[in-house]
């Protein structure tokens, strides 16, 4: 799946565009990035997923799962 489309799934979520992150769990990830001049109330993360064709939001488990085993030697 390319770039522009994974920035429309974002859109489409309230999301302003995305940073690629890593692979994780076979999933390419992308962290959604917020408009910084629209009001938005901040929950637990979430990531964008994507594998072969599929693309969906995380759940709060996963983007903490990912979280720890990918930035696990940063907090060591």
């Amino acid at each position: 799946m390319d770039l522009k489309q994974v920035i429309s799934f974002a859109q489409k979520n309230g999301y302003e565009t995305v940073e690629q992150l890593n692979n994780w769990n076979g999933y390419e990830c992308y962290e959604p990035i917020i408009d910084l001049n629209k009001q938005v109330d901040v929950g637990s993360p979430l990531l964008i997923l994507v594998k072969e064709e599929k693309i969906r939001m995380s759940t709060p488990d996963e983007a903490f799962q990912q979280l720890d085993e990918c930035y696990r030697w940063e907090n060591e």
